[in-house]
């Protein structure tokens, strides 16, 4: 079990096994717990950190660091000869998870490595040692194009399965690690004018138009100026932000909603019927079956964890079936698995729980849009 956990990804924070957070000592002992850290996978050594924090001074340091570590276990901190590392049996380091996970590719993998990179390696921080800080440096480079190539992952991903708002969050995360990305801005002007948002769309050109001449001194790209002129002739038939509505249909748009908690089915359940749908509730996956072959649903609303057939479970005897009603997963269970999960399978959306009437209605709305556009 992990004793210590250090996290360098942001500001520097050492905490124990019950989240509490360690005191880390004096500041030349926290400069040896970064390297250490660092250094996780591989240790390190005395003389590479009497290079980098001061030949004189590193047995000092080294006292230092296990004076700010002596209420843990002893071999937290191994010496043998001249390595010296932290014991990885005891230490987890938030830097090497982010990239053992996004060296695995998966989609729940690259959740989980998106969750933990909050900024970049020790952000706006220095350690007082010149050779440590160029040192730091070079890895923090190294982390940074890993998050950039996950982040444009998980954004691919998020856009192919129609995923806006959450594309919008990972397109806006991906621009603070790099404003200069052209296509990212692209795509976000793209998820935007999806979203009937053509307004904040102009802003992000403006914006991506800027930088590109600030700090390149050059004009966006043919393909940029195209969604440039999509934008302005949106604002055209739309000057003002407003909200989307979508067309009356035929028939009133008929829910099914599957959750087996009664509080949380009743919440859903009135914010969807004060909006006008009519909504079928059940509380077991099997019954949710038998709906679906009696009804055509337009929204299913599935909770992942219910009796008999879970929400997932269910969802993949549809696609089985060829049944291709939108789904939205919800959850309380924290953690990405379910969420990368109902991403690969083709949900529609995912929300956790509590859900709020101002998050869950305009995610329907946007998923009835998309499935009258492509209807026809």
């Amino acid at each position: 079990m992990h004793i210590l956990n250090i996290n360098l990804l942001g500001e520097l924070a050492l905490t124990d096994h019950r989240e509490d957070v360690l005191p880390g000592g004096s500041r030349r002992a926290q400069a040896l717990a970064c390297y250490l850290a660092l250094r996780i996978d591989t240790g390190g050594s005395i003389d590479e950190a009497a290079e980098l924090l001061g030949e004189e001074r590193i047995h000092e340091i080294i006292s230092d660091l296990r004076q700010a570590l002596r209420f843990l276990q002893a071999d937290v901190l191994v010496i043998e000869g001249d390595s010296i590392r932290f014991n990885p049996v005891f230490v987890s380091v938030d830097a090497h998870r982010f990239e053992t996970l996004a060296s695995r590719g998966s989609l729940n993998a690259i959740r989980q490595a998106a969750d933990l990179y909050r900024s970049n390696l020790l952000d706006s921080s220095t350690s007082g040692f010149e050779a440590l800080d160029e040192w730091i440096s070079e890895r923090r480079l190294h982390y940074w194009q890993i998050a950039i190539g996950l982040f444009g992952r998980l954004l691919a991903a998020q856009v192919r399965a129609g995923w806006w708002e959450r594309a919008v969050d990972t397109a806006n995360r991906l621009l603070c690690l790099d404003p200069s990305q052209e296509v990212v801005h692209r795509t976000l002007m793209r998820l935007q004018l999806e979203q009937g948002r053509p307004d904040s769309a102009l802003r992000r050109y403006q914006e991506c138009s800027d930088i590109l001449r600030r700090e390149f001194q050059r004009a966006p790209t043919p393909e940029t100026e195209r969604v440039h002129e999509e934008i302005v002739e949106a604002l055209k038939r739309s000057p003002a932000p407003r909200e989307v509505i979508h067309r009356q249909i035929d028939r009133p748009v008929l829910v099914l909603l599957v959750e087996d908690d009664a509080v949380s089915s009743a919440l859903v359940e009135g914010f969807l019927c004060e909006a006008g749908y009519e909504v079928v509730a059940v509380a077991d996956g099997g019954d949710a079956l038998i709906e679906i072959g009696r009804h055509r649903f337009d929204v299913l609303i599935l909770d992942v964890n219910v009796p008999t057939l879970s929400g997932l479970r269910l969802f993949e005897i549809m696609i089985r079936k060829g049944i291709d009603t939108p789904a939205i997963f919800i959850t309380g269970v924290a953690g990405p698995e379910a969420e990368a999960r109902s991403l690969e399978m083709g949900a529609a959306d995912f929300l956790r729980k509590p859900v709020r009437r101002d998050v869950l209605l305009p995610r329907v709305r946007n998923i009835l849009q998309r499935r009258e556009r492509a209807q026809g």
